[in-house]
């Protein structure tokens, strides 16, 4: 899930927006009081169409998490229901998914969408009827900046992914030769200005920026091109595809760069695509060393669900919305925000906390590898 969406909301109190929304004023406030005995969860994924490839496993990994949470005694004492909607990853079918979760099915709380286009368009419909959502992947800056009351950001935005690169090369890579790599399309042209931007100044006069072209023969000129002048650091701004083309082009030339990636790498294709990817580095807001991690990979691994980005993130936002329920110690939204804004909620991706867009603050980030099929961390540190 790679780059993904600008109008800011007007000025005032978190809180104060929060008890303007008009959905924040239902009398309902399960898990106090649920007309259903349950707890209503909504779930907006791509469950067919193109996209299901990692809508289904999203859909999975919060069924699993959900089962966790019943088995431990539900929330509050209450058993959560999930209530999925298939968006197919289609901006056509938002209003259409989101509109029967409000007005139908009632929620409060929903995970999704996964899929920039349709977070977009789903946004308003959920923020009018003041339902929160905990959007797992989705990492363009503009989403959270539109909608700071009603959204929560399980990922590191693009912006935050580009300043964890720039820290991570100011304290390991001093006195490197780096060039990123990127493809020419808009949101990985997006993504090569952020690290520009947030480069040490050292890397800033010296790094080479190089686009990825959609032309014939474009992977074997770039590759011959930094073999007759390889740089200690190739930071890899691709997706799955044009990336593993790419390494193997590197590696046929016999190119020993260090090859660096953002938390876009930790995709299924990235799992399955074993020793063709041991070795390049992915920079992501995960620690692996701590409990939650491990009971998480151990419960979607006997589910069947590959650990990736999509599932870990989803799973993530299943504990971080029971964790502020139990601190708000009632499902009423306004009450639940408070608890997002100002606490801290140990999930499968590590410790998660907001600040007042929505998007994480004090982020702990990892630099993991795959290693014979399992991931792997070196350093750590906090943004």
């Amino acid at each position: 899930m790679t780059g993904f969406i600008r109008t800011a909301i007007a000025a005032g109190s978190a809180l104060g927006l929060a008890l303007a929304l008009p959905g924040l004023a239902r009398s309902e406030s399960c898990p106090s009081k649920c007309t259903s005995g349950m707890v209503p969860l909504g779930v907006m994924v791509p469950i067919s169409g193109a996209s299901s490839a990692f809508g289904r496993p999203a859909a999975k990994a919060i069924e699993v998490a959900v089962r966790s949470l019943n088995t431990a005694g539900g929330l509050l004492g209450i058993p959560v229901e999930r209530l999925v909607g298939d968006d197919r990853c289609d901006a056509g079918m938002a209003t259409t998914v989101a509109k029967r979760q409000v007005e139908q099915d009632k929620v409060n709380f929903v995970i999704g969408p996964l899929c920039p286009n349709v977070a977009m368009d789903a946004a308003p419909i959920y923020a009018k009827a003041g339902v929160i959502q905990f959007v797992p992947t989705i990492t363009t800056v503009d989403l959270t900046q539109r909608y700071p009351d009603s959204i929560f950001r399980i990922a590191a935005t693009d912006e935050q992914a580009a300043q964890a690169l720039g820290r991570y090369l100011d304290r390991e890579q001093k006195g490197k030769k780096l060039t990123v790599v990127y493809s020419e399309i808009f949101y990985q042209r997006a993504i090569a200005d952020m690290v520009r931007l947030a480069l040490p100044v050292e890397f800033q006069t010296s790094a080479h920026f190089e686009p990825l072209l959609d032309v014939p023969g474009v992977t074997d000129r770039l590759a011959d091109k930094l073999l007759r002048d390889p740089p200690d650091i190739i930071y890899l701004a691709l997706d799955a595809g044009p990336l593993f083309e790419f390494v193997g082009k590197l590696r046929t030339r016999g190119i020993k760069s260090l090859l660096i990636g953002g938390q876009h790498l930790l995709s299924q294709t990235f799992w399955r695509a074993g020793k063709a990817i041991e070795g390049v580095l992915v920079i992501a807001p995960i620690t692996i060393d701590n409990s939650q991690f491990k009971e998480a990979v151990g419960l979607l691994d006997a589910a069947d669900v590959i650990p990736d980005l999509v599932s870990l993130y989803s799973f993530a936002a299943v504990q971080t919305w029971a964790g502020a329920v139990r601190q708000a110690g009632s499902g009423e939204p306004k009450q639940v925000i408070e608890a997002l804004r100002h606490g801290k909620y140990e999930t499968a991706v590590g410790a998660v906390a907001f600040d007042a867009k929505g998007d994480r603050r004090d982020v702990r980030y990892s630099v993991l590898t795959l290693q014979a099929g399992r991931l792997i961390t070196g350093v750590e540190w906090r943004q």
